[in-house]
């Protein structure tokens, strides 16, 4: 807890091993395996990754992008000995654990960083970027279990077949115990969230009854990304990171409201994470004037404004130091927001995230007692959930025998 509140964290990610694939991977498999390539001015945790002939990790790739990467790092070390510790153990469960206490976080709920990354070029074989996603959801899960009361997670799915990323999810649901299904927002292969080919994903993500979490990469690899259009430019890490994540939700939004979806599926859940909430009053503003214009002659009709599908079945995350915040719950009200801390990124606010948010002003106890903790909980089906367990955790750092965080 902090200073009273409970706190849930709609968006904790790991930051997994190197050796996750080689060991988890089906054996027909083993040879895709992800290697990770550092190089001295690269941040330590944002490589470039290997997978057969293929290369992700467009910013780790470039100088003039790594070493702002390596900087932002440097900076996050400084805030606090934690990262340290967790760095040498290589972002074990215990160490998760403890981060969580220091912040005040009484339940995570995870999203992966390399799972992500692995999957995130168009050019993937559809059956090997599924087997990377079912890996990393079996490792995921015996991640949680060293605490599963507090460490709850969301399952990867490959986009790249649709068929393949149905059985994934049904599977990390029904046997791995996934709470939710992360969705991503950008097109693969092509292919925008609202084309029908998808429509199988979003009918069995309903069927199951757990929210799709959107979540954007950093990792600029895929044809599609709005921050592919910087990389070689001067101050291009900044304009891309300042654009990427909420230009890319938002539009992710519009493809399920406008595009027809959540009109089609109206039992899905939908969660639109680290990309800030700013954006949401206007944004919702400018799709409804938009339909009003030229929804009626469009191909696919829906029955609402595209607003009224986001109260009805959608939540935003706001990062925690996010000072507009007041304006947006004055302007949508403070039912459909949530609240993430982006540990252990070096981009996040850890240690002092939940610090931050309960210290912003004009935002009511009872506003922030929702976005800690009601509305998380509703969002991922976790009502019953308690409070905060104890963790056993040493404090100190083993060697690091498994490569993770070299």
């Amino acid at each position: 807890m902090k200073h009273g509140f409970r706190v849930m964290d709609s968006d904790l990610h790991t930051m997994e091993p190197d050796t996750l694939w080689e060991r988890y991977l089906d054996d027909p498999f083993r040879a895709f395996a992800p290697t990770f390539v550092r190089r001295s001015d690269n941040a330590s945790n944002q490589p470039t990754i290997r997978i057969g002939h293929l290369e992700i990790g467009e910013m780790a790739k470039r100088p003039q992008t790594a070493v702002v990467g390596k900087d932002l790092e440097r900076r996050a070390f400084a805030r606090h000995p934690h990262y340290e510790v967790a760095h040498a153990r290589g972002y074990d469960p215990a160490s998760h654990l403890a981060a969580m206490d220091i912040e005040g976080i009484d339940v995570a709920i995870i999203y992966g960083t390399r799972g992500r990354q692995v999957l995130m070029h168009d050019d993937l074989e559809p059956q090997v970027a599924a087997a990377l996603a079912r890996a990393h959801n079996n490792w995921t899960r015996d991640f949680c279990a060293s605490n599963p009361d507090r460490l709850k997670f969301a399952a990867q799915v490959a986009f790249h077949d649709v068929g393949l990323a149905v059985r994934e999810a049904q599977r990390a649901v029904r046997e791995l115990g996934a709470v939710a299904v992360i969705g991503n927002p950008n097109p693969v292969r092509g292919r925008h969230i609202h084309d029908p080919e998808l429509e199988p994903l979003w009918a069995a993500i309903e069927e199951l009854g757990v929210p799709v979490g959107f979540h954007p990469t950093g990792q600029s690899s895929l044809r599609d990304d709005i921050a592919r259009r910087y990389l070689d430019h001067p101050n291009g890490r900044v304009i891309g990171a300042a654009g990427r994540n909420p230009m890319e939700l938002m539009l992710a939004f519009a493809s399920f409201a406008a595009g027809g979806v959540l009109e089609r599926h109206p039992r899905l859940r939908c969660a639109f994470l680290e990309g800030t909430c700013g954006w949401l009053p206007w944004w919702l503003w400018r799709l409804d004037e938009a339909w009003e214009k030229f929804g009626p002659g469009s191909e696919v009709q829906i029955s609402q404004l595209p607003s009224q599908y986001f109260f009805r079945q959608c939540y935003v995350a706001t990062d925690a130091d996010e000072k507009v915040l007041k304006q947006v719950v004055e302007a949508v009200g403070d039912d459909t927001i949530v609240v993430s801390t982006d540990y252990p990124h070096s981009d996040g606010l850890f240690p002092r995230a939940i610090e931050e948010f309960v210290a912003l002003e004009g935002v009511s106890d009872k506003t922030k007692a929702k976005i800690l903790w009601d509305n998380c909980a509703r969002l991922y089906n976790l009502t019953g959930v308690g409070g905060r367990a104890d963790a056993t955790f040493s404090g100190r750092a083993p060697k690091n025998d498994s490569g993770a965080s070299r």
